[in-house]
């Protein structure tokens, strides 16, 4: 069974150390799994979700995966390992300020791309749903029209200041992903706009597993473990 959180396991603790989303710290793994009768695995959330799109982008040799929910988050692959940091905190992308002094984030400081890009932000602040904040700006809803383009102002921000420091692909996943197909390329023009290098923007690229990349990443755990027992 695997179990994906949008928190940072500390297995050798047995415990999720930090789940800001969850308004939670120090869960007890064993008291997740206690009740479970098969061999359990947990993951943070967009880790699985980076694993899951190295094994479907085995072209890349380096890759970032950034994963944009009600939480921002994301994994940082090196020729297919993933770079885990001193303390686990490698690749919370969402903790970047990207403007000082500006909204509150979920985790108490101001600036945050998380702030500024998670689907909150297009969804129950607002009062709606995601797929009623995009039919109304499909249809020309001129607040939303707004809403949207300071949103990809800021998200170009922070993907840009990710390839400005790893120079890799980055792959943009989570339920935000379901959504950015018709407005990718609007996305990649910001990008080539703010870059101090040459680019066409195609170092993004949008996840094949949607929203669904993090269940196929605590998935091939199980599967490379059988696979290396062959």
């Amino acid at each position: 069974m695997g179990i994906a959180l949008p928190g940072i396991p500390d297995i050798d603790r047995g415990i999720v150390t930090l789940s800001r989303t969850l308004s939670s710290k120090d869960i007890s793994i064993a008291k997740l799994t206690e009740h479970i009768p098969y061999p359990c695995f947990v993951e943070n959330d967009a880790n699985a979700g980076g694993v899951a799109e190295w094994w479907n982008h085995q072209e890349h040799d380096n890759m970032v995966y950034l994963s944009i929910q009600r939480g921002v988050g994301g994994a940082v692959l090196l020729d297919g390992v993933r770079y885990m940091g001193r303390h686990h905190h490698s690749g919370e992308f969402g903790h970047m300020c990207i403007v000082p002094g500006g909204q509150r984030c979920l985790c108490g400081r101001r600036g945050c791309l998380e702030a500024y890009c998670s689907t909150a932000r297009i969804s129950s602040d607002l009062g709606i749903t995601r797929e009623e904040f995009f039919e109304a700006l499909e249809a020309g809803n001129t607040e939303y029209q707004k809403i949207w383009s300071d949103y990809l102002d800021h998200l170009a921000i922070g993907i840009n200041n990710i390839r400005m420091v790893l120079d890799c692909d980055i792959i943009l996943g989570g339920v935000l992903a379901h959504f950015m197909g018709p407005y990718l390329d609007d996305l990649r023009f910001r990008l080539r706009n703010i870059s101090s290098f040459e680019t066409t923007g195609d170092f993004l690229k949008l996840s094949r597993y949607l929203s669904w990349s993090t269940c196929v990443g605590v998935a091939l755990h199980f599967i490379s473990d059988f696979i290396d027992s062959i």
